[in-house]
């Protein structure tokens, strides 16, 4: 392997670099800004707490009932949205029926006196209400105790004050909860149809209620078999293909840590380490809305939030060990076998090599985003892969906007770590294959990305096998801080197109941020290293031995 030489390669790469970002803006930017449910989407979207004041008004109205407290988080039907998605059926969705049975609404938690709970989904340009459901203080759901009948009487009669006409509320019984369940005539996308449920409850003063209203879509059975199916498959990927085993090598880590401490620098990875914590645990409840709505409508999501929440401070704990003995370990294995991959702040031209890592990060970060964008198109045409929503994720779950950056610096920092910096160094000593040992890490990061919403389960598998390969090589050629940089970029520039699309100054102001902020990082590291050392000589990573 040939030493660093940043500025001789810079013209080879740019060319690669100007081809990615031109792939990835041609197939994945362009495509999602000429969409039409993107142009006509004038109607800005409303905020957290104008939803939780329409949401209060209409429980005082509705129940006579003024809220002790509401808070709003985004919610989505993610069934639905990935069924529309997969079929190419969003466009005529959006068209007939978003402005009635959104798929994305703010779900507003409101607290009521007598230790009742009420969700209200509200439409998130416009603010009309379009579905709630009330829990007693016994967390069951609100229902008067009526004839099938009326039931089926009174829901009708409420479903016309919704805008549907008696002619088409003819099909409906009663389920098992005492609820109507209606199908209006005519409402059908693809092969889903729309599913009015209905409770009747009764008031404090004795008068019948609707306590639940439900408008959704239901898709076809075997859809949802099929992505039930590729949950679990997902699931048991991520626990026995990517935590165990991740698990596992962080303890041989810290063994080898342990075993080699006389040769190895204890304190190198506390720094970043730390640095880790830091951003993974604010992003953590930054992203609180996020953890909320995976619960769902369910009475004790707080609760669960809670309890969610304290297991994250925990694991989060835990991988910050794992990050630290990777970063030690792996440092003294790469050093051991005669190659420092990962400069140490006090070597010769730590700053120049940092900076210069950074610009040529900007364009592999390029690169990248176009081999991604090929592979997904290839995986797209080849086994229809498609994806969903994930409120989870959802940039409107976000506490302070600009705190989202945190995320991909933690990402980057401890999977190269972990992955890369590590695992190939222990794999190559055992192996003795330099390719063996780039693959099996490899693999086992790409597993720890099959639960992301994206169908079939293994497409991100084969799309991130593929990048993570083309980043234990950039890592083997031009280092430790290099793959860093690359990758948090690389997320940085996904993030800032994801702020662009929900427009407004700020996201803009903040998408910016985003996009310069390893220049700052940089720049503040080579400040420092230049003050201190006075030298700028070119940090070279040791060329790999003959074998």
């Amino acid at each position: 392997m040939n030493e660093i030489r940043h500025q001789a390669e810079w013209r080879r790469w740019a060319w690669l670099g100007a081809a990615g970002a031109l792939l990835f803006v041609l197939f994945q930017v362009l495509p999602a800004t000429s969409d039409s449910s993107f142009r006509d989407q004038t109607e800005p979207v409303i905020a957290k707490r104008e939803a939780e004041r329409q949401a209060s008004d209409f429980a005082s109205r509705h129940f006579g009932a003024a809220p002790l407290s509401a808070h709003a988080v985004h919610q989505s039907d993610r069934l639905m949205y990935g069924y529309l998605m997969k079929e190419k059926l969003y466009e005529p969705f959006r068209h007939d029926y978003e402005a009635r049975f959104p798929t994305d609404t703010y779900q507003a938690t409101l607290r009521l006196p007598d230790k009742k709970t009420l969700f209200v989904h509200v439409h998130m340009t416009s603010g009309e209400i379009v579905g709630w459901r009330l829990f007693n203080d016994s967390l069951a759901e609100e229902t008067a105790a009526l004839e099938e009948s009326k039931t089926l009487d009174m829901a009708r009669a409420f479903a016309e004050t919704r805008g549907f006409r008696a002619e088409e509320l003819r099909e409906g019984y009663v389920n098992r909860a005492g609820e109507a369940v209606l199908e209006p005539q005519g409402y059908r996308i693809g092969e889903a149809r729309l599913r009015l449920v209905i409770g009747i409850g009764t008031s404090d003063e004795g008068q019948p209620v609707v306590t639940k209203y439900k408008a959704v879509f239901e898709v076809p059975e075997r859809y949802q078999a099929y992505v039930a199916g590729q949950d679990r498959l997902a699931s048991r990927l991520t626990l026995f293909g990517n935590l165990l085993i991740s698990g596992v090598m962080a303890i041989v880590a810290a063994v080898i840590a342990v075993l080699y401490r006389k040769r190895i620098s204890f304190g190198r990875g506390v720094v970043l380490t730390l640095l880790f914590l830091a951003c993974y645990l604010v992003n953590q409840f930054n992203m609180a809305d996020g953890m909320r709505a995976s619960f769902g409508e369910d009475p004790r999501a707080e609760l669960l939030y809670t309890g969610g929440m304290a297991l994250t401070v925990v694991l989060t704990v835990l991988l910050g060990f794992a990050v630290y003995f990777s970063l030690v370990a792996g440092d003294g294995l790469w050093r051991a076998q005669g190659r420092g991959l990962w400069p140490k702040f006090g070597e010769a031209g730590f700053g120049a090599h940092v900076w210069q890592s950074m610009k040529m990060s900007y364009l592999f970060a390029l690169i990248l985003l176009g081999a991604q964008t090929v592979i997904l198109f290839a995986l797209e045409r080849s086994t229809g892969a498609w994806s969903t929503s994930d409120p989870a994720q959802s940039p409107y779950n976000l506490r302070i906007v600009w705190l989202y950056p945190l995320l991909a610096w933690a990402a980057a920092i401890s999977e190269e770590a972990v992955y890369r910096l590590f695992g190939i160094g222990l794999l190559r000593k055992w192996l003795r294959s330099t390719f063996a040992a780039a693959l099996v890490p490899t693999v086992i990061w790409a597993l720890g990305h099959v639960a992301y919403p994206i169908y079939p389960a293994t497409t991100r598998l084969i799309e991130l096998t593929v990048i993570g390969l083309a980043m234990s090589w950039l890592f083997l050629r031009y280092g430790f801080i290099t793959a860093v940089f690359t990758h948090a970029i690389m997320n940085s520039i996904l993030m800032a197109v994801s702020l662009v699309f929900l427009g407004s100054a700020a996201n803009l102001a903040t998408a910016a941020v985003y996009l310069a902020l390893p220049v700052a990082v940089a720049w503040v590291l080579k400040r420092l290293h230049d003050k201190k050392s006075g030298r700028h000589p070119q940090f070279t990573v040791p060329p790999e031995a003959p074998r």
